[in-house]
């Protein structure tokens, strides 16, 4: 009997703290995820409690990104739909029109199809910006690499971009060295990533106004700056620039410029990002650059 009382009065602290596991675990089982046993003793069933509080703890995580999945997918659905309602919608108005001849003239009639046919090309640009970021997001994105001279893809680029710009009174500047810059990279996406931040700088610009580009190199990397003038915007605005279907209406002094899709600075850093380098914009009072950073080979 002396036995058995001293054996209760050792253990009663054990088989206390057993139980504790034991209501902790059904607590959690039943979905309680934010519920942590207590880890007062430091011997093997105070380990088993710390375990358990970690499992508790990556559960709830895994719980928590799920429900901002879910979320992300469901704001997703709700803008895509709103942008592509917006162009469709118009579409079918012109070709109601045309449909039913209400038009005064044969001017007034390739007007019609003149704005049908930009509104069909801006509800394509939207298809394309999401299939791109969906496939940006996708955690199976297979890149194809391969070294390519950054300074000549650049004149290239900037070659092709020198006429669309001159039709928006914006001229382009540039500093780039004519040494060859060896990049490891999928070029047609990091073309998509710069191509997103030039047409930015030009929907965004002051017009008439300039476009000037530099690309640096720093030891082991690249920089490329992508400088323009525009309109003022909030500190609120600066940091939410990188955000998904965040975006800003164009000036109004530039009417042929639609709106974007609110994907284009998001996409371009999905792409920097695989590619191990980094996208960041420095602003101030209305002067806008954006700087690009990645590894040389």
């Amino acid at each position: 009997m002396l036995f058995i009382s001293f054996f209760f009065l050792l253990t009663r602290h054990i088989v206390r703290y057993f139980n504790a596991i034991t209501d902790g675990l059904k607590h959690i089982a039943s979905g309680n995820l934010s519920y942590r046993l207590p880890t007062s003793r430091y011997d093997e069933l105070g380990l088993v409690a710390q375990n358990i509080n970690e499992m508790a703890e990556r559960l709830q995580q895994q719980a928590e990104r799920e429900r901002q999945q879910e979320k992300s997918k469901m704001e997703l659905i709700t803008h895509v739909s709103h942008d592509l309602r917006t162009p469709l919608t118009s579409i079918m108005g012109y070709l109601d029109l045309l449909r039913t001849r209400t038009f005064k003239d044969e001017k007034e009639q390739e007007r019609y199809i003149e704005n049908s046919f930009n509104k069909t090309q801006q509800l394509k640009r939207l298809i394309d910006d999401l299939f791109e970021y969906t496939r940006l997001t996708n955690e199976d994105v297979q890149l194809s690499f391969q070294e390519v001279n950054f300074s000549s893809l650049l004149e290239q680029m900037i070659a092709e971009f020198e006429p669309v710009a001159k039709e928006h009174e914006i001229s382009i500047s540039k500093n780039i060295s004519g040494l060859p810059v060896l990049i490891r990279m999928d070029i047609e996406k990091m073309v998509r990533a710069i191509d997103n931040l030039l047409m930015n700088a030009l929907k965004f610009s002051v017009k008439p106004g300039e476009i000037k580009l530099q690309l640096l190199v720093k030891e082991k990397r690249i920089i490329l700056f992508i400088e323009n003038d525009g309109l003022p915007i909030t500190q609120e605005q600066e940091v939410q620039l990188f955000e998904r279907f965040f975006r800003i209406e164009p000036s109004q002094l530039d009417k042929h410029m639609p709106s974007g899709s609110g994907l284009g600075l998001s996409i371009a850093r999905n792409i920097v990002e695989l590619h191990a380098g980094r996208i960041w914009l420095e602003y101030e009072e209305g002067h806008y650059r954006f700087a690009i950073e990645l590894p040389l080979s």
